[in-house]
């Protein structure tokens, strides 16, 4: 079951939040590196959170042309 995540763009860190459980992830996207770079987390043992929250920050990272 998909997760309501709300992702959003500070800088050049890409932040998504699972609301209510309040996990949240933080993404950047080094100059010289060709994929995000996970920064910092909340715990969980949830794959499937995980899973889900990596591919929205990866769709964020595509629509703003930082990843292709």
């Amino acid at each position: 079951m998909a997760q309501d995540l709300e992702v959003g763009v500070d800088g050049y860190l890409i932040v998504v939040r699972e609301p209510t459980s309040g996990f949240y992830a933080i993404y950047s996207k080094p100059k010289h590196r060709p994929q995000l770079i996970l920064r910092r987390r909340a715990d969980t043992e949830d794959q499937a959170l995980l899973t889900q929250v990596w591919q929205a920050a990866n769709d964020k990272a595509r629509e703003l042309g930082w990843i292709v």
